[in-house]
């Protein structure tokens, strides 16, 4: 069982869980009708709406190692505000597009807000190691919780008052956001306050770990799948439903997800890494077997919730698993390289769904199915770095 918590690690979970979830409020009102958005702006091909979803993705990709790089030498504060405020900015601008290539231009920029790697490292690097799933199960918890809100307003506000305001709204979370991280939130203090120097070679020997590449394979996976489902399922969904009726879809599958977050973020701290990491694959397995298999609107609504819970098993454990890297003086470049992959998932997920399901959405799960085979893989070979040599350290 991991220990209770300190003072200073409560102060600091409660902290990131704002912040995570407020930007997660904000973002989920924008990812149950984005497909829907884009496919509808004028000059809209569905190839040129998943350019337009999958572009965030790569634009993060693109940042997330030098954003992580940047958070080690400058603080993990002050590079999450400046990318909260890019993301703020790339937001406002998404609402107030007037076609598909503009949009595309801000979801670009909206990406390169690339914090992820940076509040994971911020969060990991003050919990003891045996306690991160479970911090980091507390942070899915209020993100779960922004979920429920984001996806059950999403659909009704998107019907009542139109869709570019949801962008406008969640600009308006993320500048409450900003404010709160600059007002509440503390730096670390390093232990050696001399700056790293990361050199080309200390990255490459990050890479090469052999660990951390099956890591990084496994979330690439698993948000290349997460992407490709919230692109087709509500295009799908939407066409039975209508738009104002798909909150009867997300909230249960928006509930169901955050239980399992909590539940399975905890049991990793007991059981380890892999037989979690297996039952978020199977999850997803089941889903895109559904998808395949059962062509009709419980068939998709069951896939989608499959998929989502594969997804939010995934989500605590993953960032966990590559936080235990045995060099903790580039935690940051770590995380960076970890998301990183994820969001090559999210930028490829969002291409590949937009192209297939020019023809027919079945050929997506397809290949979502072929990609979960090597996540398989992966996670069965997984050491937890138990018999990787340790990283160089960095500058030395």
């Amino acid at each position: 069982m991991p220990s209770r918590f300190n003072s200073t690690e409560k102060k600091l979970i409660l902290g990131i869980s704002l912040v995570m979830g407020l930007r997660m409020l904000g973002v989920s009102m924008i990812i149950p009708i984005f497909s829907i958005f884009a496919t509808e702006l004028p000059r809209s091909t569905k190839a040129l709406a998943g350019v337009a979803v999958g572009i965030f993705g790569i634009m993060q990709t693109i940042l997330q190692i030098p954003v992580g790089r940047l958070s080690d030498r400058w603080g993990r504060k002050q590079v999450t505000i400046i990318g909260l405020f890019v993301y703020m900015v790339g937001t406002v601008l998404s609402g107030a597009s007037r076609g598909i290539h503009h949009l595309i231009g801000a979801r670009a920029l909206a990406g390169s807000g690339a914090i992820s790697g940076v509040t994971m490292a911020w969060l990991t690097e003050g919990v003891g190691e045996n306690r991160r799933n479970a911090a980091l199960s507390y942070v899915g918890i209020s993100m779960g919780l922004s979920v429920i809100v984001g996806f059950t307003l999403s659909p009704l506000l998107a019907a009542r008052v139109g869709i570019p305001f949801l962008f406008y709204l969640c600009a308006g979370i993320i500048f409450v956001t900003i404010i709160y991280t600059l007002r509440f939130t503390e730096n670390h203090e390093s232990a050696d306050d001399e700056v790293i120097d990361i050199k080309k070679e200390n990255l490459l020997a990050v890479m090469a770990n052999r660990d951390l590449r099956k890591l990084n394979l496994i979330g690439f996976v698993a948000n290349l799948n997460l992407n490709s489902a919230f692109f087709v399922m509500p295009l799908l969904i939407k066409e039975s439903m209508g738009m104002s009726g798909m909150w009867k879809i997300y909230i249960p599958m928006s509930l169901t997800g955050t239980a399992l977050m909590f539940y399975f973020g905890r049991t990793a701290d007991r059981k380890g890494t892999v037989p979690v990491v297996m039952i978020g694959l199977v999850f997803e397995l089941a889903g895109a077997l559904t998808a395949l298999m059962i062509n009709s609107l419980p068939g998709n609504i069951a896939s989608f919730i499959l998929f989502y819970a594969g997804h939010c098993v995934l989500s605590p454990v993953l960032p966990a698993a590559a936080s235990r890297h045995p060099n903790t003086r580039i935690k940051g470049t770590v995380m960076g390289l970890f998301n990183s992959c994820q969001f090559i998932g999210s930028g490829l997920g969002g291409v590949i769904a937009g192209a297939l399901l020019e023809f027919d959405h079945r050929y997506v799960f397809g290949v979502v199915c072929f990609f979960l085979l090597t996540a398989f893989i992966s996670a069965g070979r997984f050491r937890n770095f138990a018999e990787e040599p340790s990283t160089p350290e960095v500058g030395k």
